[in-house]
């Protein structure tokens, strides 16, 4: 039981585009709300892209960047929480982590599909 988890969770990581598109067909189906359906995806998918952003740059450069991203996200969720003090006079930590969460989906899916873009043509040109 145990090999199958194991398995399932590699192959999420190694396949989050996918894993993001059966969540939200089952999201959709169960809520029947597009916008709901969404928002429930990207708070759910954002830490497996970050995970997904790992694994492939330690593929590619064989090393891990876990505290380099560790640290580049709570530089990043500092700098909401400012903006939000600069622009808002007041902070809410639950806007700030919210707005932090899904720049993160969308920046790290990038990251992932740069990523994965780079990996590939870099072992093909290596051929």
């Amino acid at each position: 039981m145990s090999d199958l988890l194991a398995y399932l969770l590699a192959a999420a990581i190694t396949l989050p585009i996918p894993m993001t598109i059966i969540v939200y067909m089952l999201t959709r189906k169960i809520s029947r709300s597009k916008r709901m359906s969404l928002h429930v995806t990207v708070n759910s998918m954002t830490l497996l892209y970050i995970l997904s952003v790992n694994a492939t740059m330690g593929a590619i450069f064989d090393q891990s960047f876990f505290w380099y991203i560790l640290i580049f996200l709570l530089v990043l969720l500092g700098m909401f929480v400012f903006l939000q003090w600069k622009y808002k006079d007041e902070i809410h930590f639950t806007k700030a982590w919210r707005g932090f969460w899904r720049f993160s989906f969308v920046l790290f899916a990038f990251a992932y599909i740069g990523l994965t873009l780079f990996g590939l043509t870099d072992r093909l040109l290596a051929l």
